[in-house]
């Protein structure tokens, strides 16, 4: 638009592959609206007075009560696909799916926690950002997006499901990797791991010695999103297995692929309440650091 606008700078202007009226069109599309009633469309997508839902930008579910709203971003693309920005097409509670970018998804929970971080900032500390801030926000942004992820119904698109356990729970199978600790001695072809302790969000494993060997590892980041915090409410239990017991090394760091199976339980139950209380505490705990 700021090429093919009557009052951009002509230093903008271009030959452009489409006009202004084009682009508009194609915007209303994206909005899922009409042309005719762009002007009409509020914030998050529905018309003014609106209650039907096929209307919304954004038709992801809503959990009712998360702590903020949050932006839901989509990339801006010029004609060649490239990445010029980011636009917000919705705002509120929605949660993520997986037609989402995960990325943009983590950057509107760093949104988040950094505009409640700056709201403490501004009313208790006028000298600036407490020295504590950045570890802070990493945990804020953390239990932001927990309320944002429904891990129970996420799986069946992410993972690989097997048969149901013989009590009717559902299990899945994860592709993941060891993060071997230094020093590690050479474990065996399918031996059999178990979890030993949580830590700053890390699952640390154990062998059947109990002798601790590193921590659970994946190559698609959304899991550590959707795997950590089942551990930590204790709604998951798991198999582990050693694939071909050698370790590959990247980047100076060994990995040893595994074998996971993920059996869920409880698998209705929704996001804890508990979640709020958490956030309110670390707020606190912000406001604390600030005074």
């Amino acid at each position: 638009m700021q090429q093919v606008h009557p009052d951009a700078n002509a230093s903008l202007q271009g030959n452009y592959l489409y006009s202004a009226q084009e682009i508009n069109h194609a915007y209303a599309i994206l909005m899922k609206e009409k042309p005719a009633d762009l002007e009409n469309i509020n914030y998050d997508g529905r018309h003014p007075g609106s209650k039907d839902k096929k209307n919304a930008a954004w038709d992801a579910p809503v959990n009712g009560n998360a702590f903020v709203e949050r932006e839901v971003l989509q990339y801006v693309e010029d004609y060649d696909g490239t990445v010029l920005g980011t636009f917000c097409v919705a705002k509120g509670k929605y949660l993520w799916k997986t037609d989402e970018d995960f990325p943009l998804f983590l950057r509107s929970m760093y949104q988040c926690s950094k505009e409640l971080l700056d709201g403490i900032d501004e009313r208790y500390y006028k000298g600036g950002a407490s020295n504590r801030r950045q570890q802070i926000q990493a945990e804020l942004a953390y239990l932001l997006a927990q309320q944002f992820i429904d891990a129970s119904a996420l799986f069946s698109e992410i993972a690989q499901e097997e048969e149901s356990s013989p009590d009717g729970e559902r299990i899945f199978y994860l592709d993941s990797m060891l993060e071997l600790e230094d020093g590690m001695a050479p474990v065996k072809k399918g031996e059999l791991f178990y979890p030993s302790r949580l830590s700053n969000h890390r699952l640390y494993i154990k062998n059947q010695a109990g002798q601790e060997l590193g921590y659970l590892s994946f190559l698609d980041d959304r899991m550590y999103y959707l795997i950590i915090p089942l551990f930590e409410q204790k709604r998951v239990q798991v198999k582990m297995q050693a694939d071909e017991g050698k370790a590959e090394k990247r980047k100076a760091v060994r990995y040893l692929k595994l074998h996971l199976w993920v059996k869920l339980q409880d698998a209705d139950r929704r996001m804890p309440e508990s979640l709020n209380l958490q956030i309110d505490k670390l707020l606190a705990d912000y406001v604390d650091a600030c005074l």
